[in-house]
């Protein structure tokens, strides 16, 4: 679903429009990414939980959290071009709902989260030595979470898989980070 701009560009004779998508577009292409990812986060929880009773509102709250992540990290991609008054708001929003992952075990994900996200979204303006620093600090705790699987054959799938979701949703952070500048397609 897209929507044209209202600004013709044009290319010799004829007049064209730039497709973009539209903003309720990305709205619910950020709520399903963001729902799908607690879902498989909650999944892996599941995976490796030698104990695997979990409540309905703790398994909401896990679905919810990076659903709103990624919701607030289109608000603040798409707030480039607004006025001042307007963008702040959307970006303290979208830093603030970083730290919501960090409850409880999600405080082993955080640190990961966050320092990954800054390297993907400045990795062409770092110095390659500082992107070094920080992606070996981002790496840390991952270690951290190997301890806490349990033993046996589960490490062998859970370890990846775990590797696989941070994966997936350090850009998200990246775009917190990192909102993409006036004029470029978020």
């Amino acid at each position: 679903m897209t929507a044209m701009s209202s600004e013709p560009r044009t290319a010799g004779d004829e007049t064209r429009y730039t497709a973009r998508p539209s903003v309720l577009g990305a709205i619910g292409r950020a709520t399903l990414y963001g729902a799908a990812w607690g879902v498989a986060a909650r999944l892996w929880m599941r995976y490796i939980s030698e104990d695997p009773e979990f409540s309905v509102a703790g398994t909401s709250f896990i679905i919810a959290i990076p659903t709103i992540i990624s919701l607030f990290s289109v608000l603040a991609t798409r707030c480039v071009g607004w006025r001042a008054a307007a963008r702040r708001p959307s970006r303290a929003l979208a830093g603030f709902s970083t730290i919501l992952l960090g409850g409880a075990a999600g405080i082993l994900m955080m640190p990961t989260l966050v320092l990954g996200g800054i390297v993907w979204a400045h990795r062409k303006r770092l110095p390659g030595a500082v992107l070094i620093v920080i992606a070996t600090l981002a790496a840390v705790p991952i270690f951290a979470v190997v301890g806490e699987i349990p033993k046996g054959g589960r490490v062998v799938v859970a370890f990846p898989a775990y590797l696989l979701l941070l994966a997936t949703f350090i850009p998200v952070y990246a775009r917190i980070y990192n909102p993409a500048r006036k004029g470029t397609r978020s």
